[in-house]
């Protein structure tokens, strides 16, 4: 195994920080940038991380830097009691921040309780604002539960809700303004994110809707001259910014035009147990097998030290499409 140091880092210096942990592969919705019509298959449960499972990575990776950690899925609020599951992360020493995203459908059964278990910051994925767009871009008429359990969240206090939106041209870049507008009147940070060449979509299909996000920052700066350009961590996976006197904000998430690869601490925990270095790359890292073979701590810790000894420099999406490679969908790699 590779020397472990007494932060765990990856092969560049990057120090990671950040777990991203899929809960599950299933999803109740069927969004056209994520998942084919009919589905894919899903893993038998058996194979699927338990909540001890995850409690236990989490634990060990902790007492080396990891300070946060987010729940994804597919849909994560279609696996039983998650908010049980964040309260136990939310306890471990040295977890600053548990957060969750979600497409919202289930948000409003279970915001309170996610709030009661110390989750504070949601994502919400969202890519229109017309309940007949969504229909045609999720596959299923979810819209008006969706909706409202971004009003639940909002209600019972959880802050910022980042609401993402996958920009494609031709298809939802009419909405850039509407989505701006949310931010005058409510504490929302709307982030436009590129689309990306995920699953089995081909080149042509993937360029033809490709929305390169200088022209979405384009469109925001002709509708408001005077946004204002804010100050981004350097961890930062978007560029962000303000119209003048809004409750909340505008960003811009780039992994095509503009990497954030360099500031990149980010882990990713797949639901059935493989540590995933870079969402662009296919190597995955098994931590499944150790889990069960009931592996020490100490030897989660190698583990993780060796799949990021796989984490390249920078991503690249483009080249890897360009030789005629396919990533598995987003819903199995763990949004």
């Amino acid at each position: 195994m590779i020397p472990l140091p007494l932060a765990l880092s990856d092969s560049f210096g990057r120090r990671i920080e950040y777990l991203r942990i899929s809960l599950t592969d299933r999803c109740n919705l069927r969004c056209v940038y994520c998942m084919p019509e009919e589905g894919v298959p899903y893993e038998n449960l058996d194979n699927v991380l338990s909540f001890e499972e995850i409690e236990r990575v989490v634990r060990a990776l902790a007492s080396v830097g990891l300070k946060k950690v987010r729940l994804t899925g597919g849909e994560p609020l279609v696996r039983k009691n998650v908010p049980e599951l964040a309260a136990r992360l939310v306890a471990i020493p040295g977890i600053r921040e548990v957060t969750l995203t979600t497409n919202g459908i289930l948000l409003a059964r279970d915001a309170q309780a996610l709030w009661e278990a110390g989750v504070r910051r949601l994502n919400l994925s969202m890519d229109t604002l017309q309940p007949e767009r969504f229909i045609k871009l999720a596959r299923r008429a979810e819209f008006e539960r969706a909706w409202d359990g971004l009003e639940t969240a909002l209600a019972v206090g959880f802050s910022p809700i980042k609401l993402n939106c996958v920009l494609m041209r031709g298809i939802n870049d009419d909405e850039i303004e509407a989505f701006g507008q949310l931010t005058k009147d409510r504490p929302l940070s709307v982030r436009f994110l590129e689309y990306m060449p995920i699953g089995q979509v081909s080149s042509a299909q993937w360029r033809a809707h490709y929305v390169k996000n200088e022209d979405a920052v384009a469109q925001l700066k002709a509708l408001w001259p005077d946004l204002e350009t804010l100050d981004d961590a350097p961890e930062s996976t978007s560029r962000n910014f303000k119209i003048p006197g809004a409750r909340g904000t505008i960003g811009v998430i780039n992994p095509i035009s503009h990497k954030f690869c360099e500031g990149c601490n980010r882990l990713r925990l797949t639901a059935n147990g493989k540590l995933v270095p870079c969402l662009a790359d296919n190597y995955e890292y098994d931590l499944m097998g150790p889990l069960r073979a009931s592996c020490s701590a100490q030897e989660i810790r190698e583990h993780a030290a060796a799949a990021l000894a796989h984490k390249p420099i920078q991503s690249d999406f483009e080249g890897r499409l360009a030789r005629g490679g396919s990533l598995r969908t987003m819903s199995q790699i763990g949004g």
